[in-house]
């Protein structure tokens, strides 16, 4: 899928093995920049590029998973985003694909790339065969309102300890993918 807004070009494309650092690097930097006042200063400051690449190295290579990982690349080949997406992690029936990871730098936000990318990933679980699916996120993340103007629905809350805090998480959910890639 290619998208132009008018400052910015970039492609979205399926993530390959090769991708795995600049993916990690991209991980790294989108937790600490979105993330910064909300999860533990230690969490955030002791996150290692060599870990999630290796991670992601272990992600990419499994074929046995159903799923897609996708990356946002620029005109100029930087990578600047990625979304993973697939079969929804409890296996809860209402809500059969998750949206479990979705990045971008924080330089490329506010310009449609993450309606973009975040489009995609609904198109592509679309294609594996799912029509609902749901996204979690930190209730203080301010990613909570794109997903609201998305279309998504508040459908869950829970907490999970990030770094010995408990942060509340909520869940946005969209019971026809059709809809939303429209």
């Amino acid at each position: 899928m290619s998208s132009s807004p008018a400052d910015f070009n970039f492609i979205i494309r399926d993530a390959t093995l090769a991708d795995a650092a600049a993916i990690a690097r991209v991980h790294v930097d989108a937790w600490r920049s979105t993330y910064a006042g909300i999860m533990p200063a230690d969490l955030l400051a002791n996150l290692s590029y060599a870990e999630r690449e290796s991670m992601w190295r272990s992600r990419l290579s499994r074929t046995d998973e159903a799923g897609v990982v996708l990356v946002v690349e620029t005109s100029t080949g930087q990578l600047v985003g990625f979304a993973g997406a697939g079969p929804e992690r409890t296996q809860r029936p209402d809500y059969p694909a998750e949206v479990w990871a979705i990045y971008l730098l924080e330089d490329v936000q506010g310009r449609g790339v993450g309606k973009a990318l975040f489009k995609e990933a609904a198109r592509r679980l679309q294609q594996l065969g799912f029509d609902s699916m749901l996204v979690w996120v930190a209730a203080a993340n301010p990613a909570c309102g794109f997903y609201a103007a998305q279309g998504g629905v508040l459908i869950d809350e829970k907490q999970e300890d990030f770094g010995g805090k408990a942060i509340q998480l909520v869940a946005y959910g969209w019971q026809r993918l059709d809809e939303l890639v429209a």
